[in-house]
């Protein structure tokens, strides 16, 4: 396991980047995440119709509430979760250093969901990469419990607003080895 982070250059961010699940107790503070979406909402974005929004969370009670929101929908959405399932969660909750809720605007107009996602999308790769080269790791979770109405009136989401992603965020306490990538030229045709 490689357990440093040396970046040099944009392939080095795209080829060695990781998903983290294993994070050090060190904060991630708020302004060193502001300072990455900054760079990062220069993703690209048909129309310019930045369709996004952030919730973040980095202090133990941010945290704590996050975990009880998290907790309200579960026991909706699963009633036969055991306490047992649910500390462990919240225990888990705890232990990241960061949450970034990335929300997302949903256009009446399905092309532009469509297209408004896909900005999303580019936008969160262009934070992980922006994250890595400052040795901060993340991941990005998604999941019928972040779709659920609870969780969505909890955290103050519109009726037009859907989470995107949720990412733990954290400095890196293992970094896994890479996994194997089919490689293109096997994914490759050309139109003659």
């Amino acid at each position: 396991m490689n357990d440093t982070l040396e970046i040099q250059s944009i392939r080095d961010c795209v080829r060695n980047r990781r998903t983290i699940r294993k994070f050090k107790q060190d904060p991630v503070p708020k302004e060193v995440v502001l300072e990455l979406l900054e760079d990062a909402i220069y993703a690209p974005n048909h129309k310019l119709t930045e369709p996004w929004r952030f919730i973040y969370i980095g202090t133990e009670n941010g945290k704590k509430k996050h975990a009880d929101n998290l907790k309200a929908a579960f026991k909706e959405l699963k009633p036969n979760m055991q306490e047992e399932q649910i500390n462990k969660f919240r225990e888990h909750i705890l232990s990241v250093p960061a949450f970034l809720f990335v929300i997302m605007k949903e256009d009446e107009n399905e092309r532009v969901r469509r297209d408004d996602f896909a900005a999303v999308s580019c936008l969160i790769q262009n934070l992980q990469l922006l994250a890595w080269e400052k040795g901060i790791g993340m991941v990005w979770k998604s999941g019928e419990v972040l779709s659920h109405e609870t969780l969505h009136r909890l955290m103050g989401l519109k009726r037009d607003e859907q989470v995107a992603a949720l990412l733990q965020i954290g400095y890196p306490a293992e970094i896994p080895e890479a996994k194997h990538r089919t490689p293109a030229a096997q994914l490759f045709t050309e139109l003659t």
